[in-house]
């Protein structure tokens, strides 16, 4: 496979010291595809499918909003935002709480005209559609139970949608997540959405801690291991409150604590902190077993395609 991080490049890795600068809610792990480049067929053999309780996601953002309103907040860890049936009000919730960075990650099949407008109107800063193929047969291979077409369709209709009920500053992205299967339409995905003024952005494959094979990915022995950009910024909120140890322990695994009983910062300074010490100080062999095997950290770094005539 042609397509790997270039890991001189991987620099984003200062430590968030005092409070997360990203944050991963699970507010439903539930989704409506099987994707082929993911483990989300396994998650009831550790967790079961949820929606959090919003009282509890109140919690979690007003207390960002005291520490760090500037956070990105994506209000999804490992599901699909559009089986959320009350999403639109836990954006408004966050966006009325002062937060500026609230996103979403979705497979875009479900993200119907009317859905997408209350999205929209909530304030949702930014949508990110994994698409991950330039044609349908190859979608139809890591996309299993999607629909292309209407993908693309909800897509372009998003970006539409954002020019009559959006503000100006709120975007639409599309991902490529590039693995064997898909790295020779990844010219030809990066021409269309451009052309169509929507941005690209692109990452390898990843393994969610070896759960996938991701051939993509060099042995850590066969490259200098660096610190993992997402274990030094971002918590992960799994729906039951727990805190997963990053944000490809999509299983929650390794659990780091729960914010019913701790708070946000509490807990980014305790387990957590011991951990991204570890990582700094190249303490690799200390870490969780899931961690040390890993090597997903080359995949934090992700690259953007952007449209020259910008967002339409």
């Amino acid at each position: 496979m042609g397509y790997k991080s270039d890991l001189n490049k991987v620099t984003r890795i200062t430590e968030a010291e005092n409070f997360p600068q990203i944050v991963l809610i699970d507010n439903i792990n539930a989704c409506n595809l099987s994707c082929s480049m993911c483990d989300h067929k396994n998650v009831k053999k550790y967790r079961p499918i949820q929606r959090m309780d919003f009282g509890l996601y109140k919690n979690i953002i007003d207390e960002i909003a005291i520490n760090n309103p500037q956070a990105r907040i994506w209000e999804i860890f490992f599901g699909d935002p559009f089986l959320c049936t009350d999403m639109p009000e836990r954006i408004k919730y966050a966006k009325g709480k002062g937060l500026t960075d609230v996103v979403l990650n979705s497979n875009g099949v479900l993200m119907t005209t009317e859905k997408a407008i209350a999205f929209i109107k909530a304030g949702l800063d930014a949508m990110y559609v994994g698409i991950d193929a330039a044609t349908e047969e190859t979608y139809q291979k890591i996309r299993v139970g999607g629909d292309f077409n209407q993908a693309v369709e909800n897509v372009l209709n998003y970006r539409d949608l954002l020019k009559k009920y959006g503000n100006g500053k709120q975007k639409i992205f599309v991902q490529f997540v590039v693995s064997n299967i898909n790295e020779n339409e990844l010219d030809d995905f990066k021409t269309f959405w451009n052309k169509e003024g929507i941005n690209v952005k692109m990452r390898p494959k990843i393994s969610w801690a070896s759960l996938i094979d991701a051939s993509n990915l060099r042995a850590n022995t066969e490259v200098e291991r660096k610190p993992c950009y997402w274990l030094m910024r971002t918590i992960n909120i799994c729906a039951d409150g727990e805190v997963a140890f990053c944000s490809v322990d999509l299983h929650c695994r390794v659990k780091c604590g729960n914010v019913g009983d701790h708070s946000i910062k509490e807990l980014w300074q305790g387990k957590l902190k011991e951990y991204r010490t570890m990582h700094i100080e190249g303490r690799f062999d200390e870490l969780p077993q899931i961690c040390c095997d890993c090597a997903d950290w080359q995949s934090t770094y992700a690259e953007f395609s952007n449209s020259e005539s910008g967002q339409r």
